[in-house]
C-alpha cells in the first residue's frame, strides 16, 4: 500500500510503501532513495549546511526503521566552504561512540548516529578535504589540500564502511581526482554487495560499467545532481536504460532543482523496470524532499512478476515544465521526418558511417487535431563523438524516433512552451498515436560498449517493461555487428523518444 506522510517544511510527502521490520527477507531488501531539494542561497554556508542536515535527519527518522539502506543525492549537504575529512573505511570504528575521537565534522557524526537510531545503512555525498604537503607530494595543490566529490557509506553501527571519490568530473574545476580511479564496493549485513559511483560516472566505462563487467556487481547505487538532456539523456530514461542493459538493481538518488533541469530519482529492478521513481516539474521551479521506498529483489531476474512494480509515479498527459538541455549535435544526425499518414505502414532505412537502422511504424491520427499537434517526429541515426559542456567527450551510436516542436531539426528535443498564464492548468498535449513502432540497428562489435533502450514519454519517465520488447544476442556472438531491436508492445500516444543508445567506451 502507499500513504503520504507530511514532514513539515522539509519534504512534500513520503511514499511509505513498506511496513514492518527493516530486516531483509531471503529474497528482498528494503531500499530508500531521496529526491532532495538543497538549500543553496539566502544564508551563510554554515546555516545552509544546518538546514540540509536537519532535513536529512528528518527523512531518515520518517523511514521509521523500515529501510535497510537509504541513499541521498550528490552535492546536497555541505559546500566548498564547509568541507569535511572522510577517514579510510573501518567497520570497527563507530563515529557515533562519544568516546571515539574523529577528525570528521560533526554533521557526519550526526548522520552516523542517525544510521544507528534508524537501523539502516546510509549513503550520502560530501565535499571532502584531504590535506597534503607540497614538499612531499608533487601533486599537492598550492592551497595545501585536495577537494573531492565523495560518496560515504555508513553501516548500522555508525561506522564508515565505504568511500568513493568521483572520477569523471563534470565542470567541477575546484575539485580534484584521485591518482587512479577508485571502485566503491561494500558488503552489507543483509547479504547484498553494492557498488556505487557519482552522477557523470554513469556515462563512462570506469568506474560505473566496470563495476558490473569486472566485479560482477548486481546492486548499484548512483548519487546525482543531473541536468537532463533531450531527447536521449533525461534522468529517468538514462537510469532505467542503464539498469536494463546491465540487468542490475539500481538505486538512484537525485538532487531536486527543477528550475535548472535537475531532478530524477528512482529504484529500478533491471529488465523488470522501475519500482519507484520521481521527476519533479509540476510547478516548474520548486523541488521536493521526498523519500521513495521499495522492496528490491536481491537479483532482478529472481523477482516474482506479481511483486513488480511496487509503486510508480503516474501523471496525466499534461506537459511538465522543466528547463532541459538539448542534444548538441542533432543537426548532424541523418534524419527523416515522419509523415502524418493515418494507418499506413511507414518503413525507412537510414545509415550514418558504420551504423544502419531500420524503422517501421504506423500512426493513428485525429483529423481534428492534425493541424495543431504539439509534436511531430523524426527518425534519426548518428555515429560520432559528442561533448558535454565542452569539458568531456564520448563516442556514441544512436538510432531512434524523437519528438520535435515543428518540422525543423533544431526544434527536436525541445519541450512545449509553458501554459499561457501562471496558475492556469496545463492544457492536454495533442500527439499522434503510434499503433506500431519498431526500431532496429546493426551496431558494430567492440570489446567495451553499452547498448541500451532509450525511451521517454511526455511525463518524462521511461516506458515500463510491459510496454516494450528488447531483442539483442547474448554475449559471445563473434559477428562483426550486433543486430538490436526495440519494439513497442502496445499503442502509445505520449511518446517523446523511442530508440537505441550506444556508448562506445574505447573510441
Amino acid at each position: 500500500s502507499a500513504c503520504n506522510v507530511m514532514c513539515g517544511k522539509w519534504c512534500t510527502f513520503l511514499y511509505c510503501l513498506i511496513a514492518g521490520a527493516s530486516a531483509a527477507t531471503n529474497d528482498y531488501y528494503t531500499a530508500g532513495v531521496v529526491e532532495f531539494r538543497p538549500e543553496i542561497a539566502g544564508a551563510t554556508s554554515a546555516q545552509l549546511l544546518a538546514e540540509n542536515l536537519s532535513a536529512y535527519l528528518q527523512l531518515i527518522a520518517a523511514a521509521n526503521g523500515t529501510a535497510d539502506i537509504i541513499v541521498f543525492p550528490e552535492a546536497t549537504l555541505n559546500s566548498l566552504l564547509q568541507l569535511t575529512t572522510v577517514p579510510e573505511p573501518n567497520a570497527a570504528h563507530s563515529l557515533c561512540r562519544h568516546e571515539e575521537v574523529s577528525t570528521t565534522e560533526d554533521f557526519v557524526r550526526q548522520l552516523a548516529c542517525a544510521a544507528v537510531e534508524g537501523k539502516t545503512y546510509l549513503l550520502f555525498n560530501v565535499k571532502e578535504r584531504e590535506d597534503c604537503e607540497r614538499l612531499v607530494d608533487l601533486d599537492c595543490p598550492a592551497r595545501g589540500y585536495r577537494v573531492f566529490n565523495t560518496n560515504v557509506v555508513i553501516d548500522r553501527s555508525g561506522a564508515i564502511v565505504s568511500r568513493y571519490r568521483k572520477w569523471n568530473l563534470y565542470v567541477e574545476p575546484q575539485l580534484n581526482r584521485t591518482a587512479t580511479p577508485e571502485f566503491g564496493i561494500f558488503e552489507t549485513d543483509f547479504n547484498v554487495t553494492f557498488g556505487h559511483f557519482v552522477c557523470f560516472d554513469m556515462l563512462f566505462y570506469t568506474p560505473a560499467q566496470e563495476l558490473v563487467d569486472r566485479f560482477h556487481i548486481r546492486n548499484v547505487i548512483v548519487t546525482k545532481m543531473f541536468n537532463s538532456e533531450l531527447p536521449f539523456l533525461t534522468a529517468s530514461q538514462l537510469q532505467q536504460g542503464w539498469a536494463w542493459t546491465n540487468n542490475v538493481n539500481l538505486l538512484a538518488a537525485g538532487a531536486s532543482l527543477p528550475h535548472g533541469g535537475i531532478t530524477g530519482s528512482g529504484i529500478y529492478a533491471g529488465q523488470r523496470g522501475a519500482l519507484a521513481r520521481r521527476m519533479v516539474g509540476d510547478n516548474g521551479t520548486v523541488g521536493v524532499r521526498q523519500l521513495l521506498l521499495a522492496r528490491v529483489p536481491r537479483t532482478p531476474d529472481a523477482a516474482a512478476a506479481d511483486m513488480l512494480p511496487v509503486d510508480v509515479e503516474r501523471r496525466g498527459p499534461e506537459q511538465l515544465q522543466l528547463v532541459m538541455l538539448q542534444q548538441p549535435q542533432l543537426q548532424d544526425f541523418n534524419s527523416w521526418p515522419v509523415a502524418l499518414q493515418n494507418g499506413s505502414l511507414q518503413q525507412r532505412r537510414l545509415c550514418h558511417t558504420d551504423l544502419c537502422c531500420s524503422f517501421e511504424l504506423s500512426l493513428q491520427l485525429d483529423a481534428a487535431a492534425m493541424q495543431r499537434y504539439d509534436y511531430v517526429y523524426r527518425l534519426g541515426v548518428f555515429v560520432g563523438q559528442r561533448s558535454y559542456e565542452e569539458a568531456q567527450h564520448s563516442a556514441i551510436r544512436v538510432c531512434g524516433v524523437f519528438a520535435c516542436r515543428n518540422a525543423s531539426v533544431e526544434s527536436c528535443g525541445q519541450l512545449r512552451p509553458p501554459s499561457p498564464a501562471a496558475g492556469e492548468p496545463a492544457t492536454p498535449l495533442q500527439l499522434p498515436r503510434f499503433n506500431m513502432l519498431r526500431v532496429s540497428g546493426e551496431f558494430v562489435q567492440r570489446s567495451r560498449r553499452q547498448l541500451m533502450p532509450s525511451t521517454l514519454s511526455v511525463s518524462l519517465y521511461a516506458l515500463q517493461a510491459s510496454e516494450l520488447l528488447w531483442s539483442m544476442p547474448q554475449a559471445g556472438d563473434e559477428s562483426p555487428a550486433t543486430w538490436v531491436q526495440l519494439q513497442l508492445l502496445k499503442p502509445h500516444s505520449q511518446l517523446l523518444t523511442f530508440g537505441i543508445y550506444g556508448n562506445y567506451f574505447d573510441e
